[in-house]
């Protein structure tokens, strides 16, 4: 089954998204105020949170290509399966040469 991943919202009520945007808004205030560089608090803060979502989001997106990877590769297996229980069950041997083969 494939992952389904959260939202900004449903991840951010997840302890690890809680613990995230307080770091966040931490170095927000820490560039702003203490070092009074607004970009600096806006890169760090925006790098963090941003980051790590877009980070989670494109591990979601390959989680799901190798889910759907194993799906395909099912399917051929029992198709594959499938055709060789067909020839089996035909009655002739599989070595023995047909009409238009000679």
């Amino acid at each position: 089954m494939a992952h389904d991943p959260l939202s900004p919202r449903e991840a951010l009520r997840t302890r690890t998204g809680a613990v995230l945007a307080a770091v966040s808004l931490l170095a927000l205030v820490y560039g702003v105020l203490i070092v009074a560089e607004l970009l600096l608090g806006v890169l760090v803060a925006g790098s963090l949170s941003v980051g790590a979502y877009l980070s989670y989001r494109t591990f979601a997106v390959l989680d799901s290509i190798a889910d759907a990877a194993q799906r395909f590769a099912d399917a051929a297996e029992r198709e594959s399966g499938e055709a060789v229980a067909r020839d089996a069950s035909s009655g002739t041997d599989p070595n023995r040469l047909t009409e238009r083969e000679r």
